[in-house]
């Protein structure tokens, strides 16, 4: 019950620990490392998707004798169909293998941030506004 005689009390910030300020720190830099980890998914995702593309215009080839350009760091070499197509494969698992590690990680940073978030919530409410839901 609210007096109108009486001035309502001004609500306090919970104060701001050394351990708090950490979390807020760590959080910072998940997220920072967040982003950074979904442009390499991002990025992985693009060459995959050119390797597979590569790969079927090497299966177009009509002649089986002709020889592919396939490109090594700056050098190209003339390779036939066969290894060239099982080259391709190899670069392609290979992504795939990063691309999963990539993912792996996210959930772990993703996980991290919703931890470090629901406590600070719970101790600040909405007078904290961490960056971002890891989630959008």
């Amino acid at each position: 019950l609210v007096c109108p005689s009486m001035p309502a009390q001004p609500q306090q910030e919970p104060e701001v620990t050394a351990a708090d300020q950490a979390d807020i720190n760590t959080f910072s830099r998940l997220n920072l490392l967040f982003h950074e980890l979904e442009d390499e998914l991002k990025s992985l995702k693009d060459e995959m998707e050119n390797i597979k593309e590569a790969s079927n215009e090497v299966m177009m080839i009509m002649d089986e004798d002709e020889l592919v350009k396939f490109g090594v760091g700056e050098v190209y070499a003339d390779v036939n169909q066969t290894d060239a197509q099982t080259m391709l494969d190899r670069v392609l698992e290979g992504k795939e293998s990063e691309a999963t590690q990539v993912e792996g990680r996210l959930d772990e940073v993703r996980d991290r941030m919703k931890e470090l978030k629901a406590r600070l919530a719970a101790k600040f409410g909405k007078s904290i506004n961490l960056e971002e839901d890891p989630d959008s």
